[in-house]
This record gives C-alpha cells, structure tokens and sequence, in this order.
C-alpha cells in the first residue's frame, strides 16, 4: 500500500485551480454597456456570485481525501481560498483599508491560498508519481476525464477529483457552473468597467494626495509595488499613506461606483444564472454539511 502523508496541498479540483484563469472563446471581444440606473451596491451581489460556497467546498476536499485514502494516500488537499472575490482586483486594485494597512501593510496583496509544492519536496515528488495523479483525477487518456462546458472551458474530473464533485456538487458540470463559470461570467463587465474614464479619475485624485506626501507615487499599483519591495516598517509606513489618500479621496467608493454601472447590466442578463447557480450551491452545501456531520 502507497501510502504518503501530507499536510496542505493543492486540491486540485477547486475552482481556483481550474476554471478561474480559463479563457471563454470570444471573451476579450465581449462588451457590457453601462446601466442608465446603477444599482447601488450590485457589486456586492456580483461578488457573492463570483465567489464559492465555503461549506461546499470543505465537503468537496473531504470527499476527495476519503478517496483519496481508500487508494492508498493519506492525502489532506487544502482548501481553495473560500474569502468573498474582491472584484476591485480584476481591474488591478485590490482593496485596502487604513485599519488593514495599519496592521499587516500590503497582505491584502500578497499570493492567497496554496500554492504549487516545489518539484524536489516531499509533495512535490509525490504530484510527480503518475500513480498518484492517477488516482486524484483518473487515468490515461487524459481526454477521458476532461469535462467541458458549453462555452469551452473545461477541467479534469477523473479519479478522486470527479468522485468528491459528484459526492458534493452532483456533477462536473454543476460543479463548474457554481465555481469558475460563475467568477468567469461576471469578468465580462468588469472588463468593460476597466476601461472606464471615471476610474482613471480617480487616480488622479489619489496621486493628487500622495504628491503632499513622502511617497509620492503615480498610481496605487507603484505604491504597492515599492511597499513590497521594502518590507518592514517602510511596508507599513506606505501602506497607511496610500490607504489614507484612498479614503481621503473616496477611491474605492469611486471604483465600487463604476463597477456598479457596468455590473448592474450584466446581473440582469444573468438573472436565471444567478438563479440556478445559488440552487446548486444551496444543494451542495446541504450534501456538505451531512458528509461533515
């Protein structure tokens, strides 16, 4: 019996390592026009559709390692992030409050979640066994266990990988529509609202700020860049002032105000998405919670 012990590792069958970064044929052409009426707030909803379930989730990695250990492999996946999507970070900011630059600097911009085991680690050489591989998302050929939407997208859900996401989600494409078809859906207007004037409006308002201060950088993105770089207490230092010009100036409120005009429009095409896909959690989550007990 194979058996390997292992603490966090990537579940490979999450969203973010699946779906997230997967390219929708002809999304770059895409367009979303600005609602007449904003829906104040809309972002909000939009987020928490962009986002996953967190006790689905959990049950769905717990579901994999039962599967995982009748295998042989005492694996223990990690969680995918579950924190609610910021969408403020798809058109390159992320959020940033004085409290939270106050106590940590630029955390909230740092890598989240698990990250890929390095090739010579433990884990590492253990994702290397294709004994391995097999069991977590099925045999060759490969082609066999890849599961496509409609729009083109697709994942493995062979092995243990397809058994925990039929034991949660009911079924591949279930899974997929509640996690990365879901984020992937509402990028569309997100990227339409990049493109905004107002947001570049609201740079110039924040380096209008930042000139009257030691760090007076362009735009948020050098602040954060330099911020990273420096660490320590100069970490914190910039963090803060950048995060003071930011409320000073309204910045995320001008950013969520933008977002709001193009998300308004796209939440209503996607009103019986919306619908079906909280069905589908909803059911998950409910499957989840009795796996857990």
């Amino acid at each position: 019996m194979k058996k390997k012990t292992l603490g966090a590792l990537i579940l490979a069958a999450g969203a973010a390592a699946t779906l997230a970064a997967a390219a929708t044929p002809g999304f770059s052409s895409m367009v979303t026009k600005p609602a007449e009426h904003p829906v104040s707030g809309i972002t909000w909803s939009a987020e928490q559709f962009a986002s996953v379930d967190t006790t689905a989730e959990k049950g769905l990695a717990e579901a994999v390692r039962r599967c995982m250990a009748k295998a042989g492999y005492d694996y223990t996946p990690a969680s995918v992030r579950t924190d609610r999507v910021d969408l403020k970070n798809s058109i390159g900011f992320d959020t940033l409050t004085v409290e939270d630059a106050r106590a940590s600097g630029y955390a909230v911009s740092k890598p989240k979640g698990p990250s890929e085991p390095a090739a010579d680690s433990v884990e590492g050489k253990l994702f290397a066994d294709p004994a391995f591989q097999t069991a977590l998302h099925g045999g060759e050929p490969q082609e066999q266990n890849m599961v496509k939407s409609s729009n083109g997208t697709g994942m493995l859900a062979g092995g243990c990988t397809g058994e925990g996401i039929t034991v949660i989600y009911g079924n591949p494409k279930d899974y997929m529509r509640a996690t990365g078809l879901a984020y992937n859906s509402v990028l569309i207007a997100t990227q339409s609202a990049g493109q905004d004037p107002e947001i570049q409006e609201a740079v110039e308002g924040w380096k209008d700020c930042m000139s009257s201060t030691a760090f007076p950088y362009s735009q948020p993105g050098e602040a954060v860049s330099a911020g990273l770089s420096a660490g320590g207490q100069k970490e914190l230092k910039i963090a803060v002032t950048d995060a003071t010009c930011r409320e000073n100036t309204g910045f995320d409120a001008k950013l969520s105000a933008v977002l709001d005009k193009y998300l308004t429009t796209r939440m209503k095409e996607l009103e019986s998405e919306v619908a079906e896909v909280q069905k589908i959690r909803s059911d998950a989550s409910a499957r989840a919670a009795a796996l857990l007990g």
